[in-house]
């Protein structure tokens, strides 16, 4: 793979701009690095241009939320050439499935090049800045460094356990470089991983998060944009989980839930306030992808796009992204599941399978004076919601686990006590709860991989193999070597 100077076409944000105006592009090519990084306005371009290089419809604008991810997990009906007809077949290797698969590579190494330029100069220009600001720019970058890292990990190394913690996983990058670097080790990422978001989180201690979510049109509003304190937590809880380390994740999604900022320092925290549940909402405020409950998601102004590119009744059948009616009945059982009301019948899309469309990303309806007005342009990447699931996954009893699953339950429209009727099979019940939860965001194949499971259930209601534990390396990436 090559490596350089990314210097990204960047979008620009500058206080007191509304928040449309994230979508004015600056061409930023011809302004050198050290020019761009002499002034606080220009570190905030910058930043932006690190977020919104995300959108990219190669990765977390598309494969990495709702495409080849949830491809690989079965949640489409894909029938024979469709675009991830080979991937959701788990042929990783033919050109179709490659061609996504280096997409999101490449992608992610450039955007963590471009993590590592900015936080280059920021630290070569810290005297430029207040100290305040310099903590949250480098904070947040770092953060977002071991974003990109961790996802590369849990898509192309092996799921940790103490009989591969030496064994290959993924370069990991902390500085600027030339030339591709050595791999790292398993054990060894997740130490880079750690260390990355613990200085994050010493960073970010004094985030304006912990003040109020006000949402105005300053660059420091509109957190949960960003990868604000309560993300690089959550982000932390995520890898502790994903490693194996239950007590270490439990410790910081409970303290989170129970008003308390992790770590043990007994602070309370605003944690609750800031990310309101979906249903403390006035119905007119309600939307698909929980806007309140969003802690780190992506500005997208063309959000909408997704529902006619990806999920529209008339694209063909080659394009379109379908769930099959047989899962859907036996994975929404309850029509009070508010995550039940974004499927809607497909007609005429098979002659064989029931199917039903789905409009998660659909855009709704704006009102004046609204509180949220962006909440139909926002793409989740952490929500409040996988807080209580990390807290169920890793809680060492079935009280609290039945605890903490009834409560995300609550939150999306079931009745007190819910889980009675599971409380013998608590276990499955967590995963039903991830793969309804994340339909379509990317996260449930992670819990797949974590959990070690072999097999998964597609939607014609077949358990077939689950063959996308680890993605395979792209043949340039060896061959740039």
């Amino acid at each position: 793979m090559k490596y350089f100077r990314n210097i990204i076409t960047l979008l620009l944000l500058v206080p007191l701009a509304s928040c449309e105006k994230w979508l004015a592009e600056v061409p930023f090519d011809k302004v050198p690095g050290d020019e761009l990084y002499t002034t606080e306005l220009g570190v905030q371009e910058a930043l932006n241009g690190l977020y919104l290089g995300m959108l990219d419809r190669s990765i977390y604008g598309g494969e990495l939320t709702f495409g080849l991810v949830e491809a690989l997990a079965q949640h489409y009906y894909i029938p024979d050439k469709h675009r991830y007809d080979s991937p959701a077949a788990y042929n990783l290797t033919d050109s179709k499935s490659a061609g996504y698969i280096s997409e999101i590579w490449s992608k992610l190494y450039k955007l963590i090049a471009s993590c590592n330029v900015f936080i280059e100069q920021v630290e070569l220009n810290k005297e430029k800045y207040s100290a305040a600001h310099y903590k949250l720019f480098r904070g947040e970058a770092i953060a977002l460094r071991a974003y990109l890292h961790f996802d590369l990990f849990r898509l192309f190394a092996p799921a940790y356990s103490e009989s591969v913690k030496t064994d290959q996983a993924i370069p990991y990058y902390t500085k600027e470089v030339n030339a591709p670097g050595d791999y790292a080790s398993v054990e060894d990422v997740v130490a880079y991983l750690l260390r990355d978001l613990d200085e994050a989180i010493t960073l970010l201690s004094a985030d304006p998060l912990l003040e109020d979510l006000t949402i105005g049109e300053s660059f420091w509003e509109y957190r949960n944009f960003r990868l604000n304190i309560y993300a690089a937590w959550v982000l932390k809880a995520r890898v502790l989980l994903h490693v194996g380390d239950k007590p270490g994740a439990y410790a910081i999604a409970a303290a989170l839930l129970e008003g308390n900022m992790p770590g043990g320092s007994g602070q309370a925290a605003n944690f609750m306030d800031v990310f309101p549940s979906l249903l403390s909402l006035p119905t007119s405020y309600r939307d698909p992808v929980a806007y309140t409950e969003v802690i780190f998601g992506m500005y997208d102004v063309n959000r909408d796009n997704i529902q006619r590119d990806y999920f529209s009744t008339d694209l063909i059948t080659e394009n379109i992204l379908l769930t099959g009616d047989t899962r859907y009945a036996t994975l929404f059982t309850n029509n009070d599941d508010t995550r039940a009301k974004v499927f809607q019948d497909a007609p005429n899309q098979s002659e064989v399978y029931a199917l039903k469309t789905f409009s998660k990303y659909l855009a709704g309806r704006i009102y004046d004076d609204d509180p949220y007005p962006y909440r139909y342009n926002v793409l989740p990447l952490i929500k409040k919601s996988e807080v209580y699931l990390i807290a169920a996954e890793s809680s060492d009893n079935d009280t609290d686990k039945a605890n903490w699953l009834e409560q995300l339950r609550l939150g999306r429209g079931y009745l007190l006590h819910n889980t009675e009727s599971f409380v013998n099979n608590l276990d499955q019940l967590l995963q039903d709860e991830y793969e309804r939860e994340f339909y379509a965001e990317g996260q449930y194949i992670y819990y797949l991989k974590r959990n070690g499971k072999t097999t998964v259930i597609n939607q014609r209601g077949e358990t077939v193999a689950f063959n996308a534990r680890v993605l395979p390396v792209p043949d340039e990436e060896q061959n740039n070597r």
